[in-house]
């Protein structure tokens, strides 16, 4: 919940599908976080042309006991 707030770079592991609105989600991991150890970071509304492997500037808005959630902050 420290980090709920912030803005901080996140690398894109995977892109999902658009729901039935046309909005994308994302799930990627902080810098400090292993992949499929430590916690994900879920992003709502994500552009279409984002891939995995993209590092991107995220703005935390929430987050639970393991997982952060937010969006791509606009600069």
């Amino acid at each position: 919940s420290a980090r709920i707030g912030r803005v901080m770079p996140v690398i894109i592991d995977e892109v999902g599908e658009p729901d039935d609105d046309g909005d994308i989600g994302a799930t990627g991991r902080s810098q400090a976080d292993a992949p499929e150890i430590d916690g994900n970071v879920f992003l709502r509304n994500v552009p279409s042309g984002l891939a995995a492997g993209d590092i991107v500037e995220v703005q935390i808005e929430d987050a639970d006991a393991h997982d952060l959630f937010g969006y791509i902050a606009k600069n």
